[in-house]
């Protein structure tokens, strides 16, 4: 057994709507099972006042939103009443996961002299303005930008990038989630390599038996043909996503084929847009909203195809799910993605270069009319990845050796 207090920093308005919900989920599935004292610290959470309770396994400190539901940019409201509760001890181990959080990070260094900080990146304020493109980052961070509303992207990722910097060097440890972000921080964010850890996010469910029944069930309740082909997206529409290049894709492929349905499981942001991206086959496309995971299951069960369209993903909890539901994953070369995936050994993968949207295009075509033996191998071969490296098992054995590493983590002296 572990002699650690693991302290998880949770921003709870934005981490239950996306992927940071489900890692905090398996990150506090990972602890209790290694037998560490387990405690969650929930910003901005639906709780009127401060409450503290414990449950399963865990103590829970619950902050109400305050500060505009920005306390993690400050934090300040919080210390006096977590003072109260958690002293300083070399026993702690904050676990921090929302950007930006320069001030709060700061305060807590503070605070908690003796403690350990660790920090998990799970997104980057420059991959959605800059598509992902690491090479356009580095230009930015070294070239000097009249303030310009032409310039304001460089300028804010220019901005970010010296915030996440500051934030790095606070933290005693940092958490990649893919090698991509590993060789970034080494060669842009110039972070020492040893404070470095890659620890992929792990999958807790058991991968899903898809049969021909309950697939005919639900695509009656859903409302889809069954002679339909059926492509899956699910996540955040914002550009960066890929979004877009899908519904141009699937624009072109509808005229071809009019048995095809996609489906966009998550919040729509821009719906005009989008609109006028598909005049043809906007009525076989399902926007369905924010929807609950009961919802979501039955879209992965009814559909053929799963699209992950990303120009960038650190480690893509969506992907897993995928691939835990035997569907058939179009996805691209975007940085973190080839990790995860091979072409036509566990998916398909569509180049975002030089033409992103007619690569897609061709490479949905090509998983449309693909016949069943390579179709059944390379969903075969994407339990088989699920199994092995994405597990719970992996990710807790890698927060096991992060856990028990020596006590150097105090080497770095922050300067921020």
């Amino acid at each position: 057994m572990i002699k650690k207090r693991v302290f998880i920093v949770d921003e709870h308005i934005s981490s239950k709507q996306n992927g940071v919900g489900t890692y905090m989920q398996c990150l506090l599935d990972c602890m209790r099972s290694l037998g560490v004292e387990v405690n969650l610290l929930s910003f901005n959470s639906e709780e009127k006042d401060f409450c503290f309770y414990k449950q399963d396994g865990c103590n829970y400190y619950c902050f109400p939103i305050c500060n505009g539901g920005r306390m993690l940019e400050s934090g300040g409201l919080c210390w006096p009443v977590l003072k109260l509760y958690v002293a300083d001890s070399e026993e702690n181990v904050f676990f921090v996961n929302h950007s930006p959080c320069v001030e709060f990070l700061k305060s807590l260094r503070e605070l908690y002299k003796k403690s350990r900080i660790v920090f998990t990146i799970h997104d980057q304020g420059w991959t959605a303005p800059l598509m992902g493109d690491k090479e356009h980052l580095r230009e930015v961070i070294v070239k000097n930008y009249p303030r310009k509303k032409r310039y304001e992207t460089e300028l804010f990722c220019k901005k970010y990038f010296r915030q996440e910097r500051r934030m790095y060097k606070i933290a005693d440890d940092i958490i990649c989630l893919s090698e991509s972000t590993k060789e970034l921080l080494c060669d842009t964010y110039k972070i020492p390599m040893d404070k470095i850890h890659l620890i992929p996010n792990g999958y807790t469910e058991i991968r899903n038996q898809r049969t021909l029944t309950i697939r005919q069930q639900f695509r009656e309740e859903l409302g889809i043909e069954q002679n339909e082909q059926v492509l899956l997206f699910v996540g955040r529409t914002v550009k960066a996503k890929g979004i877009d290049d899908l519904l141009m894709a699937f624009e072109n492929l509808w005229k071809q084929n009019n048995r095809l349905h996609l489906v966009i499981a998550g919040e729509v942001f821009r719906l005009n847009d989008f609109t006028k991206l598909t005049p043809y086959s906007a009525t076989h496309i399902t926007y369905t909203g924010l929807i609950s995971q009961e919802q979501l299951k039955k879209w992965y069960v009814a559909a053929d195809i799963g699209v992950l369209p990303s120009y960038t993903e650190q480690c893509s909890y969506t992907g897993m799910e995928m691939m835990a539901n035997d569907l058939l994953v179009v996805t691209t070369d975007g940085n973190g993605l080839t990790e995860m995936f091979r072409h036509e050994y566990n998916a398909l993968i569509a180049q975002i270069k030089p033409n992103f949207s007619e690569n897609l295009e061709q490479t949905l075509w090509v998983a449309l009319n693909l016949d069943e033996g390579m179709r059944a191998s390379i969903c075969h071969n994407a339990g088989r990845v699920l199994q092995m490296r994405y597990s719970l098992s992996c990710m807790r054995e890698g927060y096991r050796k992060l856990l028990n590493r020596g006590s150097n983590f105090r080497l770095y002296k922050s300067h921020y």
